[in-house]
């Protein structure tokens, strides 16, 4: 089992900020709170940053403890890491985080174990590996200056010292996978067309053979995956809006940020990742929101102490992260027709390609689209994320024409075909 574990807190000003603990005894580690208070959290990052920086230090904890090495120890010793318990750190980065996923060999480098090996569920994306080894070199460095300060340059220790500091973090960064922000893969699909007509059949709520029995959890859901099909929100999106961001006068949304929300009673909190926009809504998808509004969700016990428009059926709190999650397991579970990867974030592709079909029957321009498309999902015009679903979307017209530049070939080979 994992020794360690993330603890969100919450303060009271809202803000949400996770530490990392023994899960023997509940204990915050130290020095990796220490880390994250005066290195991350006054760099304004999001919690999810923070999040992700403390489980990088986790799968360094587990191999240094797996190791027997003492930071403290060696550091006063006048000693750092080695290259072998480096390739250690290395090879652990590229493996699940659960330690009894990993096996050590004889020379320290971390390698699946036979029950695991070959699972497409234990390969980890380069760019998580890289991202581990970022965050443990950073951490790695700021442990080895923090004890070069506290020693002085009086300390005997102190020129070699700061030299293996250097090493280190230069020998971890030379280890890490080149990846670029955008690569050359496409990012995934969204559904086919005969997917989603499934989809739409399936959550409609007078379906027959819709997953859910209760009548308002079929009218919430189902008017929650028409938001996701048809303004390609976020998931911490969706769940963030509340009733008064919605002008039902003009039918229009407002997609708001508002991390370490204080009024926000979740611990988890949704919150919108990209920049904050306004929406339109059409009339029939505005219309049926104001009547879950008015007639549906009023209806629900504990709806009305707070504003977040889609709330629990029971409870009548705001929905939370693994509340949505579980509408999209139901779905998976309930309907073999449907990918195995659905969730929330795959109709925000699928969202994506209608745009671009709608980009193509309208005769808009590349640079148009990549301008329209980045407003619309929130992206900076220079974060050359729509780019990204153009070149896609220029692909497939690639491919498109260019089969059929091979059958008039075919037809004119064989006229008598």
């Amino acid at each position: 089992m994992n020794p360690y574990k993330i603890k969100l807190v919450r303060f009271d000003s809202g803000e949400r900020f996770p530490v990392l603990c023994s899960r023997q005894g509940g204990m915050p580690v130290h020095s990796a709170t220490l880390w994250a208070l005066t290195e991350l959290r006054t760099a304004n990052l999001s919690t999810n940053t923070l999040h992700q920086a403390l489980r990088s230090l986790m799968v360094l904890f587990i191999v240094l403890d797996e190791l027997e090495i003492d930071l403290s120890t060696r550091l006063r010793g006048g000693q750092f890491l080695t290259v072998g318990e480096i390739e250690a750190i290395v090879g652990a980065c590229k493996l699940p985080i659960a330690a009894g996923d990993r096996k050590r060999s004889g020379d320290g480098i971390f390698i699946w174990s036979s029950s695991t090996s070959g699972s497409n569920s234990q390969i980890i994306h380069p760019a998580t590996i890289a991202i581990r080894l970022l965050y443990i070199a950073r951490y790695l460095d700021w442990v080895a200056t923090d004890h070069l300060l506290k020693t002085g340059v009086g300390n005997p220790h102190f020129t070699g010292l700061e030299k293996i500091r250097e090493l280190v973090s230069n020998t971890i960064k030379a280890r890490m996978p080149s990846v670029h922000r955008f690569s050359s893969v496409a990012p995934r699909e969204g559904l086919t067309e005969q997917m989603l007509s499934v989809l739409q059949q399936v959550v409609a709520p007078e379906f027959e053979h819709n997953p859910w029995s209760h009548d308002y959890a079929r009218q919430r859901n189902y008017l929650m995956i028409r938001w996701l099909l048809s303004l390609g929100v976020r998931r911490g999106e969706l769940l963030g809006v509340k009733i008064s961001d919605i002008n039902f006068q003009n039918n229009e949304v407002l997609i708001a940020r508002r991390a370490d929300d204080p009024a926000d009673p979740r611990l988890r909190q949704p919150n919108a990742k990209t920049n904050g926009r306004l929406l339109a809504l059409d009339a029939e998808l505005a219309e049926l929101t104001r009547t879950y509004v008015m007639t549906i969700r009023r209806n629900i016990t504990g709806a009305r102490k707070h504003e977040y428009l889609w709330v629990a059926g029971g409870s009548g709190k705001p929905l939370s992260l693994a509340g949505l999650n579980k509408i999209f397991v139901t779905l998976r579970q309930h309907c073999p027709e449907l990918p195995e990867n659905l969730c929330p974030h795959l109709l925000r592709h699928t969202w994506n390609d209608l745009f671009s079909e709608a980009v193509d029957r309208n005769n808009v321009s590349a640079t148009v689209e990549q301008k329209l498309r980045s407003r619309l999902m929130g992206w900076s015009e220079t974060s050359g994320m729509a780019n990204v679903y153009n070149q896609r979307h220029i692909k497939r017209k690639a491919t498109a024409v260019s089969l059929k530049m091979q059958e008039r070939l075919r037809v004119e080979a064989h006229p008598d075909e």
